[in-house]
Formats: C-alpha cells, sequence, structure tokens
C-alpha cells in the first residue's frame, strides 16, 4: 500500500533540498559578481585617471564591467521568504456565529436534492476541510453559507457582526484590470491615506516593485490571485471560505498561506484538492457526500487512504465481471 504521507513529505524534502541548494548557489553568484564588479570600480577609479599604460586597463576594466552589466546580472536571494501572507486581527465573536438549522437544498424543483436535513455549528475556532466526490456540493455549501445561495428549505443564522472572505477560483476575473494592484488596493481601502504603507501591504503577499504599479492585465494568474488574497485580507473577516485557493498558486505561496491561516485568530472553511495544504490548515474533515454532511473520524491522510483502498475494491470487483 502506498504511504502517501511519506510520499508527500519525501517529494517536498526534495524539493526543498533542490531548492536551498539552487539558491546558495545563486547567491555564491551574486557575491562573486558583486566582489568583481567592487574591485572593478575600485580599479577605475583610482587609475582611470593615472599613467597610459593604467589607464587603458581602467578602460578594459570599464568595458568588462559594462557588458557585464548588459548581460544581466544575478539578483540578491533576500532570504528564504519572499511571500508572507497576513490576515489581520479580527476580534472575537461569541457564538453562536453561524447556525445551519434543517437546511435542504436543490437548485430547483426538477434537479435532484444536494443536502437533505443539514443540521450544524460554526465558531470562530471551526477550521475544516469539506472533501467528497465531485458534484457533491463542496462549493454549494460554502455559497450557501456566505449567502450567495438560498436554502430550499430551513435556515442558516449568521451573528450579525459577523464579517466573510469568500475565495474561488473566478474571483480575480473581478479586478479592474486597467488598474495596478496599488491603485485598485488605494481605490478599494481609502483608510489608507499613504502610498507607502499600501505598497508594504501588498508587498507582503510576493508583489513588488513594477508588479505593484503596472496594469494587472499585464501580470500572471498567479500574481492575480496574490493581489485578490491581499484585497481579501484587509477586508478583516472572522470567517474564510476558500473554495480551490491554489490554482495558480507557487508551492511557496501555499506555505506562505498555510501559515497565514495557521496565524489566523477567525474560522475557516476549505475546499481544495491540494491535500497537502488540507494536512497543514484543517483540524476536521467533513465528507460531503450522499445529501449530507459527516465528520471523517480521522486525517486528510487517512481519508486518501480510504479513497485508494474503496477504488482499488470497485477494480477488483469489475475484474470478476
Amino acid at each position: 500500500m502506498i504511504n502517501y504521507s511519506r510520499n508527500i513529505i519525501g517529494n517536498y524534502d526534495a524539493f526543498v533540498r533542490t531548492r536551498l541548494e539552487l539558491l546558495e548557489n545563486q547567491m555564491k553568484q551574486y557575491n562573486w559578481e558583486q566582489d568583481q564588479i567592487a574591485h572593478m570600480k575600485n580599479y577605475i577609479a583610482r587609475f582611470g585617471h593615472g599613467s597610459a599604460k593604467l589607464a587603458r586597463q581602467a578602460q578594459s576594466k570599464e568595458k568588462t564591467l559594462a557588458k557585464m552589466v548588459a548581460g544581466g546580472l544575478t539578483e540578491k536571494v533576500l532570504g528564504d521568504k519572499t511571500v508572507s501572507f497576513h490576515f489581520p486581527s479580527c476580534g472575537s465573536i461569541p457564538p453562536p456565529v453561524i447556525m445551519v438549522q434543517n437546511v435542504s437544498f436543490r437548485y430547483s424543483d426538477s434537479t435532484p436534492w444536494i443536502y437533505k436535513n443539514l443540521d450544524f455549528g460554526i465558531d470562530l475556532d471551526t477550521r475544516l476541510a469539506l472533501v467528497g466526490p465531485n458534484g457533491a456540493g463542496k462549493s454549494t455549501l460554502l455559497k450557501l453559507i456566505y449567502g450567495d445561495l438560498i436554502p430550499t428549505t430551513g435556515m442558516i443564522r449568521r451573528n450579525t457582526h459577523l464579517k466573510m472572505a469568500r475565495y474561488h477560483q473566478h474571483l480575480h476575473e473581478l479586478l479592474d484590470l486597467d488598474l495596478s494592484p496599488l491603485d485598485y488596493m488605494m481605490k478599494t481601502f481609502p483608510d489608507v491615506k499613504e502610498k507607502e504603507d499600501m505598497r508594504k501591504i501588498i508587498g507582503r503577499y510576493g508583489l513588488s516593485g513594477k508588479q505593484q504599479v503596472c496594469p494587472m492585465r499585464q501580470l500572471s494568474d498567479g500574481q492575480r490571485c496574490r493581489v485578490v488574497f491581499a484585497w481579501l485580507a484587509w477586508q478583516v473577516p472572522h470567517m474564510l471560505l476558500l473554495d480551490e485557493p491554489t490554482n495558480h498558486l507557487d508551492m511557496e505561496t501555499i506555505d506562505a498561506l498555510a501559515e497565514a491561516i495557521a496565524a489566523f485568530e477567525g474560522g475557516m472553511m476549505l475546499v481544495s484538492h491540494d491535500f497537502r495544504l488540507i494536512n497543514q490548515v484543517a483540524e476536521e474533515i467533513w465528507v460531503c457526500e450522499k445529501e449530507t454532511v459527516t465528520k471523517w473520524q480521522g486525517d486528510i491522510i487517512s481519508y486518501k487512504e480510504h479513497l485508494r483502498s474503496k477504488v482499488l475494491k470497485e477494480k477488483e470487483k469489475a475484474a470478476k465481471f
């Protein structure tokens, strides 16, 4: 039987080792180049106006220096972390924060029930991941809790002071792509008066320099997602509803997101196919299946093992026929 936990950790450890080696080599190359540049600049400054022979040598070093610069210098390694997500302090709300009471839902009278008679509560200490087969209603449940969908029967009660932020994969399509991240955030959060303060905020999400001031249509999908996370975070929500948040994010950014969630004061519900992220942030696993939600008595690794065993049994059964 495959040990998924060992595979995840082993693959990630190999990634970390390779990345550290590349960073170390990059830093060595950067230091060597800086030493050469400092030496040449010093020589040019000392002997550029000296004797004819020394002046020619200084001019030669000046040309070499110009070629190095034109060819592109190695970037300095700015530590191992360039992305550090942050969710500001949201304060506390006394429970119950969200009450799901006898909720059933289907999209129309002619479509099947997705949920029947759901009954549970969610507080600010909730950290759970929703799992289950495609089409079982994981995203639908987040939409119901957020208020984008209305229960067919039953009721969802939310604390009147509750602020929620829902991330979904189409959220970056709502960005004004003609604006820069800096202008967009300044427009959205006018309480932040100084551009330098907003630059620091955006910088925490891995956007720096020209990325902050160029139109967002010039950014990659991953960079736009970082703008979205900055936008979500600075709404200061009490509850995060995250639907496939790792799409378009690299491993470093996913780890930054996991660390930010771990430090977050509020509650979280997560839908994700990235069970490494689930393993990092979820304290409970809820299975969406057969028109209901059931708490899984174990972690995400044991759930994956359960799915694998189920698939193997189905293959064996099919092979007999």
